[in-house]
């Protein structure tokens, strides 16, 4: 995984990473950011970074720096669109991932926690389009609280097992389930 702020991650170490792994997610706002001279951070269209080749997930905004319809020949993009859920976009066309409705109270870590729900799901066998709604549900949990998210893996036992039922708890529901 790679994940960074902008500037972190140089084409070299991406190149080596896709050599040496059989699967790479990146955070595209690490390789389109760039810090000007006055110490402002600057975004680049994506074939100005050196890093076109390598585009797994980005978000709304990040997407405009992009050719999405390139890109999604080569490789399936996961494009986050905060309280509206996500898309996923392939060569063969794109999937919406409905959100669940969280009370925002800090949106601060709402996307790395959609992109560590989406890994996870992925690393435990879930299918791209299962691991984005559970990067959806990570999400909307964190934006939930304030400050640092507090997970409990239980949640992640409910929502499969709603899921299996086709329908999916709110993130407060699934916690008065637990207790919290």
């Amino acid at each position: 995984m790679a994940v960074g702020v902008g500037g972190e991650i140089l084409p070299e170490t991406l190149e080596k990473m896709v050599d040496n792994c059989s699967a790479i997610f990146v955070d595209i706002q690490a390789l389109i950011r760039v810090f000007e001279t006055n110490e402002r951070v600057k975004l680049v269209l994506i074939k100005e970074s050196g890093f076109y080749h390598l585009l797994p997930c980005v978000s709304s905004e990040e997407a405009l720096f992009m050719d999405m319809e390139k890109v999604r020949q080569w490789c399936c993009v996961v494009v986050t669109h905060g309280k509206d859920g996500c898309g996923i976009y392939r060569k063969d066309g794109k999937i919406k991932i409905e959100p669940f409705g969280a009370n925002q109270m800090d949106p601060t870590g709402g996307g790395d926690s959609f992109l560590g729900g989406f890994v996870g799901g992925l690393v435990h066998g879930l299918g791209v389009h299962d691991a984005a709604f559970v990067g959806n549900f990570f999400g909307s949990l964190s934006v939930a609280q304030i400050g640092l998210p507090k997970f409990d893996l239980r949640l992640l036992q409910i929502l499969c097992q709603q899921k299996l039922v086709l329908t999916p708890l709110l993130p407060e529901e699934a916690s008065a389930a637990l207790g919290n």
